[in-house]
């Protein structure tokens, strides 16, 4: 399994707000931003922190994507 924050990133664009503003306004640091950006872990208490800044639902900044070949519960 692997979480992209792809849609964060585009909803950051399609509202015109830059990385530093979103970092000051949910009190997160350059590290996690830079963590965000590399599809890397971050706690579920920091997405908690970025919706509640954006007036979102996780699932408009982040999106599970499968992984290719692997069998799932619906595939069987």
């Amino acid at each position: 399994m692997a979480i992209t924050y792809r849609k964060l990133f585009h909803l950051l664009i399609d509202r015109n707000i830059k990385k530093g503003e979103l970092q000051e306004k949910a009190g997160v640091t350059a590290s996690i931003m830079a963590r965000l950006a590399k599809n890397e872990t971050v706690k579920s208490d920091t997405i908690g922190k970025i919706c509640d800044a954006l007036s979102c639902q996780p699932g408009d900044i982040m999106e599970n994507v499968p992984e290719a070949g692997k069998e799932t519960i619906a595939s069987q």
